[in-house]
């Protein structure tokens, strides 16, 4: 068991801890994501308390170290301190989430690992200071500082790839031996895997030793490739970069595009410049953090405290680039969404292998057989109920080159939606852009994932309520869409792509939000009605259906996506003999905690003879709408998973 967080006890510390275990689910779209990670919830450091043994006289003095170097940090204002307990600590918790999700759009999330580069910097100094000490002192002192560093960030998978690489490149040059950088890297994959044979699950152990891999195979035949026929003008220095980047990027590709469905095509051209000004920015980072420690001590405080202080000043003025980033706009430009099946990937390591090994006509065979391949939506219209757990997005089509509509996307009120589903649900359909999001309320379970989903793609427009905007997520989402926005109410009609759209409810100029004032929208197709009624409670359907009847309306609808993820609340008698639906869909996440959807809610719409469809048992809920020889539409159902009493 891995801990981690703020203020995590040194190692060795027994622990009695209350808290319950979760991970995220794995969501079954077209695209079946992994589960996450198992983590332990406390709610409270009151709920952890030590017991037994305190750590050893050696660890508390490493943990008493880190917590000196640490504090200057942690009270030191600006954005260079944040950037510099990431990059020397490996702690990126505090960096604001927008430069986070910036890095990762721009492939770039890597500069933040301590890595070879750490190494690298902390080896390259120490020799540069202490190379003139004989041989083999020069070389315990090289393993000293690294361990010692080791020791400070703990064992983080990339640096203990990088520091075991370095530790037997050492060793060869005490025992005077040429070094081999490939031998070293797949021993170090060897030892690592044989101390914690867990850490091959870790996404990240597995990019760095790709993308080390990609550099120490690919990038030679690259610029080989490149000096035979490529255009002149570039210098040598920018060259091997160059071959670098696209080296760990081809290397990597295959497994980014299963794991996390995103390809950054700028990626190569941006590390030409954030691995530079990351080497610098590390550089100053490591100074200012002893200096401000140093700073502490009373006899050296005169001098230390103006040195870290030009150091801090420096270090902000090196973070304006990496805070530009979250800044970008959305855009396939910069982050395509992708979908690529396993056995795609593993064709593409196949082809990539190939390509290493020069067999051309291979080469051309396997590229058949790479298939990245999204599923073609049709010319028909349909509707798609994504498996997004205990939240709901549901999208429209009008064909395979039709406008693309989604309503509510999902979200988890703390990290990031789009990119531990959404993104991949949405690249596996195809859609790269959404052309019209509606919001049905502001709750984080519909909201949050259009937040997420707008650092990555272009929205062209947004529906909403008025209520919905004015504050918490619906108004950080119209922040975002700044200019974008339709403020819709009870009367509004549209037509997009083959569907005629009609907002039912909330009435206009409604004071209140809340569930009772969730957007309810009626989409229709030939004759072929769907009802979304939000997160709408009896409340509200009264309201709705009160209303309706005293304008004439109609709610009618073969299809109703039930209210509130099925809940006792929602989905009443009275809406149910008004809508008369033939087919329900509910979007609930698998052994949530609420009971959702409500067995009461269910055998209600059973015993009308109503088929009830739900994400917890059949995750994504596929309806095409297909002409029959009357003019009119049949329904075609898809499911990602049967259960086994309904399977046969």
């Amino acid at each position: 068991l891995r801990l981690g967080g703020e203020g995590t006890p040194p190692p060795e510390t027994r622990l009695r801890v209350r808290g319950y275990f979760s991970r995220r689910p794995a969501y079954r779209n077209l695209h079946v994501s992994r589960p996450g990670e198992w983590g332990l919830n406390v709610k409270s450091r009151a709920l952890m308390v030590a017991v037994g043994s305190a750590p050893g006289r050696g660890l508390r003095l490493l943990a008493g170290l880190r917590q000196w170097l640490l504090r200057p940090v942690d009270q030191a204002e600006g954005p260079g301190a944040l950037l510099a307990r990431a990059l020397v600590f490996g702690d990126a918790r505090r960096v604001p989430p927008e430069w986070r999700t910036g890095l990762r759009r721009a492939g770039l999330s890597h500069v933040l690992a301590v890595s070879g580069l750490h190494v690298g910097l902390l080896l390259g100094g120490f020799w540069w200071i202490f190379g003139a000490l004989p041989g083999r002192l020069a070389w315990v002192g090289a393993i000293s500082i690294l361990l010692l560093y080791g020791c400070l960030v703990g064992p983080r998978p990339s640096f203990l790839r990088a520091a075991v690489m370095a530790l037997l490149v050492i060793l060869s040059m005490a025992l005077e031996r040429p070094p081999q950088a490939l031998n070293s890297l797949c021993a170090a994959l060897v030892l690592i895997l044989v101390f914690d044979p867990d850490a091959g699950d870790d996404l990240g152990f597995r990019l760095s030793f790709l993308a080390t891999a990609g550099i120490l195979v690919l990038a030679p035949r690259l610029l080989h490739w490149w000096w035979q026929t490529g255009p002149a003008g570039l210098t040598r220095p920018a060259a091997i970069a160059l071959a670098a980047t696209v080296a760990a990027q081809l290397a990597t590709l295959p497994l980014t595009a299963v794991e996390i469905g995103l390809v950054t095509p700028l990626s190569p051209v941006l590390n030409l410049a954030f691995v530079p000004l990351t080497a610098l920015t590390l550089g100053f980072s490591l100074v200012w953090v002893v200096v401000a420690a140093l700073a502490s001590v009373p006899a050296l405080t005169v001098v230390a405290e103006p040195g870290a202080r030009v150091l801090g000043a420096v270090l902000d003025l090196l973070s304006l680039p990496f805070a530009l980033l979250a800044h970008l706009p959305p855009g396939s430009w910069l982050a395509l969404p992708v979908s690529v099946d396993p056995g795609a990937a593993l064709a593409l390591a196949i082809w990539l292998g190939v390509l290493v090994s020069g067999f051309r006509r291979a080469l051309w065979g396997l590229t058949l057989v790479l298939v990245c391949s999204p599923a073609l939506p049709g010319q028909e219209p349909s509707l798609a109920m994504l498996d997004v757990g205990q939240g709901e997005a549901v999208l429209f089509r009008s064909g395979e080159r039709g406008p693309v509509i989604l309503v509510d996307g999902g979200g988890f009120r703390r990290g990031n939606f789009a990119e531990a589903a959404l993104l991949q649900a949405l690249a596996a359909e195809g859609v790269h852009r959404i052309d019209l999001a509606i919001l049905s309320h502001g709750d984080s379970d519909h909201c949050q994932g259009l937040v997420d989903l707008s650092r990555y793609l272009r929205i062209e427009r947004l529906w909403a309520a008025p209520v919905e905007v004015r504050d918490g997520c619906g108004r950080a989402l119209a922040d975002r869409l700044r200019g974008r926005v339709r403020r819709v109410e009870r009367g509004f009609v549209d037509r997009v792509g083959a569907w005629h759209l009609d907002i039912l409810h909330p009435a206009p100029q409604r004071a209140n939000g809340g569930n009772s004032a969730s957007l309810v929208v009626r989409g229709c197709v030939d004759g072929s009605c769907v009802l979304l009624t939000g997160d709408l409670d009896i409340a509200g359907e009264r309201e709705l259906l009160a209303r309706t009847r005293r304008e004439g309306a109609s709610v009618r609808s073969e299809i109703l996506k039930v209210g509130h993820h099925g809940s006792r609340t929602s989905t009443g008698p009275a809406l149910l003999a008004s809508v008369a639906p033939r087919l329900a869909l509910v979007s609930a996440g698998r052994r949530n905690p609420y009971g959702h959807p409500s067995a009461e809610v269910v055998a209600r719409m059973e015993r009308q003879g109503v088929r009830v469809l739900r994400t917890d048992l059949h995750g994504r809920i596929e309806v095409r709408f297909r002409r029959d020889g009357s003019g009119g539409r049949r329904l075609v159902l898809r499911v990602a998973a049967w259960p086994r009493r309904e399977a046969g």
